[in-house]
């Protein structure tokens, strides 16, 4: 016979294949009575019978095991269809049981790999949600497939970027975009003087080339770090100074008191004004010396109306709206020192003094403190540098004052910032929640 002759048999059911196996019994049951007994029609007659009877038997025997084999064959295309919940009726399975087993517990595998990976895909878009970082993935045309949150708030104020091209969407940042089309990677300096850390990586993709654009917000970080160095200039110059100024000021004393009892006026005045400077200059060391030793924050709920009536003391300004309702915890007495240094400021910027308001908003998240004032505001450098230590556009100024207010927020988990409006400028402190503000400081 044919090799394609027996594959076509091989193709057959099992239910075919026991017919054939039946037909040829018959056959041979056939041939062998016309050679033995010649032709015998009742012979013939209980031949065929037989053969028709042991079709029906092989036929009622197999059922079970069709359906066995259907059965697992629907479970296999389950499984093949990703649908992992259901599994063979071992009831109903018997010759086959060892295969069902197998099949069950294929699934149960499955199904816990499956619920393993959504979890952990679950986590990783939490992270990429919650993230600060700014997330941008694009394929090798150039176009954003995916942008978490911090990236659309960065490139497109929080809409959605799928589907632009990256060139397009970093117009507004040409500092973003030039180091981006020459592959920088590193520290960049964006526009709202915020720094940002750049990390670009290639790789492959179902054969294709993709690109990942990680941006790390820095500014806080490097403030911090720069505040600190700051601090510990301040504590080496403040003790050599202090041990020079103290010597210093008790030779003037002594002299000038030498000199008035000599009568030596010119001499005594001499001595007088070496003392008045030193003292001077004590106090003006001692005050840098307060900035870089800030004691951590002591938190207590804050009285707003007590707090609010000890500032219009000092200042006059406008209270706008209410006041916060929620329990809101702070170094009181530090909290007032930051707010009278915005309000002496707004008030040196020779704003009218009833155009300075302070206007507080609260959510369950943050407490937003505004103070407004109605002055010529900053140019665009001294925005920049306002907050850094020492610097001041003021003849007089030490340069500390914001730097103790941006130090003083931030101690307590906040954040200052700075900005012009139409007329004058706008200082907007954030104030995290209650469990936020009584967390450990870092």
């Amino acid at each position: 016979m044919r090799p394609d002759r027996w594959l076509s048999l091989a193709r057959l059911s099992s239910q075919s294949r026991l017919n054939l196996l039946c037909l040829a019994l018959t056959l041979v049951a056939l041939v062998a009575q016309f050679s033995l007994f010649g032709s015998n029609s009742l012979v013939t007659a209980a031949i065929c019978s037989a053969a028709i009877l042991l079709a029906l038997l092989l036929h009622l025997c197999l059922r079970p095991l069709l359906q066995e084999i259907t059965a697992l064959n629907l479970h296999a295309q389950n499984l093949q269809d990703g649908s992992f919940n259901t599994g063979a009726n071992q009831l109903k399975i018997h010759a086959l049981a060892p295969l069902a087993q197998s099949l069950n517990t294929m699934s149960a595998q499955l199904r816990s790999e499956r619920a393993t990976l959504y979890q952990r895909e679950l986590l990783l878009d939490t992270v990429l949600q919650s993230s600060p970082t700014a997330l941008l993935l694009t394929d090798e045309h150039d176009t954003i497939l995916m942008a978490n949150p911090a990236a659309r708030r960065l490139l497109n104020a929080g809409k959605a970027l799928n589907g632009s091209k990256l060139a397009s969407s970093t117009t507004t940042l040409p500092t973003l975009a030039q180091a981006i089309t020459s592959r920088q990677q590193g520290l960049l300096h964006l526009p709202d003087h915020s720094i940002w850390h750049l990390a670009q990586n290639q790789f492959q993709l179902n054969q294709k080339q993709h690109n990942l654009y990680l941006l790390k917000p820095m500014t806080r970080e490097i403030q911090r770090e720069e505040l600190s160095a700051w601090k510990k200039l301040l504590r080496v110059i403040g003790h050599e100074l202090n041990n020079t100024l103290a010597p210093l000021s008790s030779v003037a004393y002594s002299g000038e008191q030498r000199a008035l009892q000599l009568k030596q006026t010119e001499l005594a005045q001499l001595f007088s004004n070496v003392s008045e400077r030193s003292a001077a200059l004590n106090q003006f060391v001692q005050a840098y010396i307060q900035f870089a030793k800030l004691p951590k924050p002591s938190l207590s709920p804050v009285n707003w109306p007590r707090l609010i009536n000890q500032l219009q003391d000092l200042y006059e300004f406008d209270l706008v709206g209410a006041l916060p309702k929620l329990l809101w915890q702070a170094d009181t007495a530090q909290l007032q020192q930051l707010l009278l240094n915005l309000l002496k400021n707004a008030h040196e910027s020779g704003s009218d003094a009833e155009l300075i308001t302070l206007q507080f908003e609260e959510n369950s998240q943050q407490l937003r403190i505004t103070l407004q004032d109605a002055g010529p505001g900053m140019s665009e450098d001294q925005l920049q540098y306002a907050l850094v230590p020492f610097y001041t556009s003021k003849s007089e100024g030490s340069g500390i004052g914001l730097s103790l207010c941006r130090d003083i927020i931030e101690a307590h988990g906040g954040s200052i910032s700075l900005r012009n409006l139409v007329a004058g400028l706008e200082v907007s402190l954030l104030l995290p929640s209650c469990d936020a503000a009584t967390r450990p400081l870092q």
